[in-house]
């Protein structure tokens, strides 16, 4: 090996021009992005099939900011709603960023088991009174590196030149190169002992992956289910106000027959109270609904003194979807969530990843033993810059530690022991749990459909009963109260109908959710709400 003083000198200016570049902030966030990035495209791949575009970022031409400017109203649909949920919900964000900081953290563990490269130089000058004045330069250049079967090797090599200033000497140069290389064979020996840091954190980012898609599904289904219960609320509002509107014009015209003398001051207090109790209803219909909306504007990432409103024609498609049973059996469901949710999946993996830690654990109670290699190259006499590689210095042994000091190591394995059972039990709870959420919703379903027959009869014997009630009240037959309570019937049947199609539709996506059946769009927040559902079949 050979290196001149005028090539040692280039490769310090080729140094010097390259390594700003490479410690800039920007060019650093560029770099870890496209680490990040090729990370999650083969974690994607390895979870949902096919690779998707990740942008952490958030957007920057959103609603928040143009509301924040103007205060047009704006009207949502429901695929606008979540649309803008993806631009803007902070929840939404940090999901992303959760990611991002796993698939981060493994490009550092990945980092650990490539060659790591170190340089660096010094330059001093020293001397004595004005007898002597010595100027030295040191550089040296280091590699180490770790494998997935535990071997460590370190190489380092050092360069100096130094100079007699006061007597005019020449720039002397020594060079020298060391390497030393470690195998474990005992403690922390074995490809599955030293990788376990690779595997670990790129089993965490499957994880991340997995739980990020179960955020967005649910998050997604919370959206919808909030868009439909404001909704919801909207339509009860209608029909609230169309209530008052109906016993404030019986008030009027029980108020006109009372002063003809043709109702009593009963008549005309019961019309007054039933106005009265309408006109309260009213009022807090109103302000339910405007704390309702406050709540999801919070959710979407937006004002909450933004002019927001949503389609009510969103509901009026809801209602024309219809009802049906669902033609799947809880054992079918049960055994369908068990085998597609990605969190239970998690929570199989985990228990592989404690039984691994135990294995670790029961290794490192073993002896210490390493085989260790050294060798060291000077320079060759009287050429300081050349080494000498006839006279190659070498060591090789054995190192030893007995860990005598058992009782961390003891305690180490028995923690891990007791947490691989309490990784079993959450197993256990987790199947649990999913099956009761599987059966509630199943529930769920059934009683919104038994509620939305049972409301729609009653819709319909109210209204025959508002129509016949005033009929007969008009013809001096009935009484102001058969006709007011005709009517509040009427008003809570629908009521009921409009909130028993809501909670069929919003148990249905959530059984979907519960059988991993929710397939939203690549990026974003969309999905196709028309979904069938799974059945046994399909498997």
């Amino acid at each position: 090996m050979r290196l001149t003083l005028l090539n040692h000198r280039f490769l310090l200016l080729i140094a010097a021009a390259t390594l700003p570049a490479c410690y800039t902030a920007q060019g650093n966030r560029a770099w870890a992005d496209r680490a990040v990035y090729s990370v999650l495209d083969k974690a994607n791949e390895q979870v949902l099939g096919e690779q998707r575009e990740f942008v952490v970022e958030r957007a920057i031409d959103t609603l928040r900011k143009r509301l924040m400017t103007t205060r047009e109203p704006v009207t949502l649909s429901l695929v606008q709603a979540l649309d803008v949920a993806a631009e803007n919900s902070r929840e939404f964000q940090r999901q992303k960023e959760s990611l991002y900081l796993s698939a981060l953290g493994l490009t550092t563990t990945l980092n650990d088991f490539r060659v790591r490269f170190g340089g660096g130089g010094t330059a001093t000058a020293d001397g004595t009174s004005d007898t002597s004045a010595d100027v030295s330069l040191t550089d040296d250049l280091s590699a180490s590196a770790s494998s997935v079967v535990g071997t460590q090797v370190v190489t380092n090599f050092v360069q100096t030149f130094m100079r007699s200033v006061i007597n005019g000497g020449q720039f002397d140069g020594s060079s020298i190169l060391n390497m030393t290389i470690t195998q474990p064979l005992l403690r922390g020996a074995g490809r599955h002992i030293a990788r376990e840091p690779l595997t670990q954190a790129e089993r965490n980012v499957i994880y991340a992956i997995r739980d990020f898609e179960r955020f967005r599904s649910q998050f997604a289904i919370d959206l919808v289910a909030d868009y439909w219960n404001v909704a919801q609320q909207m339509s009860d509002l209608n029909n609230v106000e169309a209530n008052y509107n109906s016993l404030k014009l019986s008030r009027l015209q029980i108020e006109e027959l009372y002063n003809a003398g043709r109702k009593t001051i009963v008549d005309l207090g019961r019309a007054q109270q039933s106005e009265y109790s309408a006109d309260a209803q009213q009022v807090n219909s109103k302000n339910r609904l405007q704390t309702t909306l406050d709540s999801f504007k919070l959710t979407l990432g937006l004002p909450v003194t933004a002019p927001i409103t949503l389609d009510a024609g969103e509901l009026t498609k809801l209602v024309d979807q219809g009802v049906a049973p669902v033609e799947l059996t809880e054992q079918e469901a049960v055994r369908l969530a068990l085998s597609r949710r990605f969190d239970y999946q998690t929570n199989v993996d985990e228990v592989e990843d404690v039984g691994r830690r135990v294995i670790i654990a029961e290794n490192a109670l073993n002896f210490g033993l390493d085989f260790t290699a050294a060798i060291s190259v000077p320079a060759q006499q009287g050429s300081g810059l050349d080494l000498d590689w006839s006279k190659i210095n070498w060591s090789a042994g054995v190192d030893l530690n007995l860990f005598l000091d058992r009782i961390p190591l003891r305690n180490a394995y028995r923690s891990q022991l007791i947490t691989f059972d309490q990784t079993l039990r959450a197993r256990e709870q987790a199947e649990d749990q999913l099956t009761a959420n599987v059966r509630r919703s199943l529930r769920d379903i059934q009683a919104a459909l038994d509620t939305f027959r049972i409301q729609t009869v009653a819709v319909d014997l109210a209204g025959q009963r508002v129509d016949s009630t005033t009929e007969l009240y008009n013809a001096g037959r009935a009484q102001a109260l058969d006709k007011l309570d005709a009517q509040d019937s009427f008003l809570s049947a629908q009521l009921n109908r409009n909130a028993a199609i809501v909670d069929y539709a919003i148990a249905r996506l959530q059984l979907m959710n519960n059988l991993e059946s929710i397939r939203l769009q690549p990026q974003g927040l969309r999905f196709d709400m028309t979904l069938p559902m799974p059945s046994s079949a399909a498997e």
